[in-house]
């Protein structure tokens, strides 16, 4: 069934080719068939076509453009060599501002900006045009059109304004973006074909209810066209539903996305195992839609450079997934799994005893991180880093995504009423109950997960990246129990019943708050050897600002 197994590499390591080459070679050995690289606006950082903006004999752009191309042509070359095919990923539509500014027939008479759906689709062929003769030995283009990084999108994220001072845009009805996605997607068509290239549409709208819409305008596309799809609809949260997309496409080749990189759980820079999970899904996949023949592993996340799930604990879901996707595949559990790719990676063959404390902890560390971050199956975070602000908070509980629609009943778990005052004490009983036995989980599992790695004789590269990724487990999930305790308690008091008492607790957990980013700031200067990443997620200027906007809602109560 899976055919083509890919594996996508999208921040800035795709133009170090040092760290390229060690991707496609890694694909290689592990079997798989395709290496992906690519990033939002790669287009513009390859060509520009000629007539769109006034001609600046601009050197250093040029070069920098050819320079690129000759890169990836070079990468793909080497892929042919390893017998892998090679794909760009790319996000649009998106453009210099100078366009704008050379084509006011863009705006309207009340200076609104208007989607010309003839000028960009001209404009989206001329640059895949251009990338596909710079880049010969490519074997095609995944293209997202219209996602929420897009200059231009077509629709609006759930439950949030899009903010973009550069155009003013109104909703737009069934019909029209129907026909937008249609006409972009039939240019892009097109010029691949002329240019004998694969074309891999990304069913990725900047807002799920126009999933519907993309897949209409897909269909009446040539079969030649591919469709990749997500694994589950929007992020890979944790028990979130399989992406019911994945069964509307039957007459044209699907790939399924699969976050590996571990954006919604912690980045990978702790432990979190979704072994059983990604073969359920997998399988799941096998069981329901025959057209579904490819997967596309990812393994960075564009937002953080520096950094891949490689060499990190939660490679075993990478190896896994690997392992699952082979024709071959046995049904080997979890402990099997997880002694093949110690034996693997680091030439390790623990005794039985040592492998399954070793997989107990992390199964507990899965259930406290999951605990810590989340909120009742609800999504506390970004990106597993905290909110900045009491505002953010709210729109990534409540507006972000309709949730309730993909785990029926789940809103009532986070519901605060005031007509219903014993389910909110209720929900708010249980919110910090959760909060405090993953706090507690997280304190014994890090002692005893740096206990099991002193006393056990462990490969030193294992080792230091085992204790990396157990040394601020505890205060990382301090750090989001005390925010969400301090938050549900503000929010309780604001929907329904503002008592001293619930204030009192909001004060002390804020408090606390301010306390683990100095902890934070301690952790960063005593571990500056640690990768970039941890020191991303152990940001406490982000902890300080949540702090003061909790704050300062706080004080509003007070008055």
């Amino acid at each position: 069934m899976w055919k083509i197994r890919a594996l996508e590499l999208n921040n800035q390591e795709m133009w170090n080719w040092q760290q390229a080459t060690t991707i496609a070679n890694y694909a290689h050995e592990q079997g798989f068939t395709t290496l992906v690289v690519g990033q939002a606006e790669l287009l513009d950082k390859l060509v520009m076509p000629e007539g769109y903006t006034p001609r600046h004999f601009n050197d250093r752009l040029s070069s920098q453009q050819r320079a690129r191309c000759i890169y990836l042509n070079r990468l793909a070359q080497y892929c042919q060599q390893l017998g892998l095919t090679f794909y760009l990923q790319a996000k649009e539509i998106s453009f210099p501002v100078e366009i704008l500014l050379c084509h006011p027939q863009l705006f309207d008479v009340r200076g609104n900006f208007h989607f010309d759906g003839a000028f960009w689709s001209q404009y989206l062929a001329a640059k895949l045009e251009l990338v596909a003769r710079q880049i010969p030995a490519m074997t095609g283009i995944l293209l997202a059109i219209s996602n929420t990084d897009s200059l231009l999108p077509i629709s609006e994220p759930y439950g949030q304004a899009i903010n973009a001072p550069h155009v003013t845009t109104s909703p737009r009805g069934q019909e029209e973006s129907l026909s937008l996605y249609h006409r972009l997607f039939s240019a892009a068509a097109e010029v691949m074909k002329q240019q004998d290239k694969h074309l891999v549409l990304r069913v990725f709208p900047a807002s799920n209810n126009d999933v519907e819409n993309v897949l209409s305008a897909i269909k009446p596309l040539p079969e030649s066209v591919s469709v990749s799809i997500k694994l589950t609809p929007e992020r890979f949260w944790p028990e979130f539903p399989n992406n019911p997309a994945l069964l509307d496409v039957t007459e044209r080749d699907v790939w399924v996305e699969i976050d590996l990189i571990g954006e919604e759980v912690g980045w990978g820079n702790f432990p979190f195992m979704r072994v059983e999970e990604i073969q359920g899904r997998l399988l799941w996949c096998q069981a329901k839609n025959p057209a579904i023949s490819g997967a596309l592993c990812k393994i960075s996340w564009e937002g953080m450079d520096n950094h891949w799930i490689l060499g990190c604990i939660s490679e075993i879901n990478l190896f896994s997934c690997t392992h699952f996707l082979m024709p071959d595949a046995h049904a080997d559990n979890e402990i099997a799994l997880l002694a093949r790719w110690l034996q693997q990676r680091y030439q390790w063959a623990p005794a039985m005893e040592v492998l399954e404390q070793l997989h107990n902890l992390l199964e507990l560390a899965h259930q406290a991180l999951y605990g810590a971050i989340y909120a009742r199956r609800h999504v506390f975070h970004r990106h597993s880093l905290l909110p900045e602000s009491y505002g953010q908070a709210m729109w990534s509980l409540y507006g972000q995504l309709n949730r309730n629609h993909w785990l029926p009943g789940s809103e009532r778990d986070i519901q605060f009423i005031a007509e219903a005052k014993e389910m909110s004490a209720n929900n708010l009983f249980l919110l910090a109950q959760e909060k405090d036995r993953s706090y507690q989980l997280a304190i014994e599992l890090q002692r005893e997960a740096l206990t099991f790695s002193r006393r056990t004789d462990i490969p030193a590269k294992l080792k230091r990246r085992w204790e990396q990724e157990w040394q601020g487990f505890a205060l990382y999930c301090r750090t989001f129990v005390h925010a969400q305790k301090a938050f549900f308690t503000l929010h309780y008091c604001k929907q329904v019943e503002n008592t001293w008492s619930l204030r009192e607790i909001c004060q002390t957990n804020i408090q606390a708050l301010y306390g683990t980013a100095y902890e934070m700031e301690d952790f960063c200067l005593q571990h500056r050897d640690f990768p970039v990443s941890m020191h991303v997620m152990f940001d406490a200027e982000r902890v300080r600002a949540l702090a003061s906007s909790l704050t300062e809602e706080l004080s509003q109560l007070m008055q």
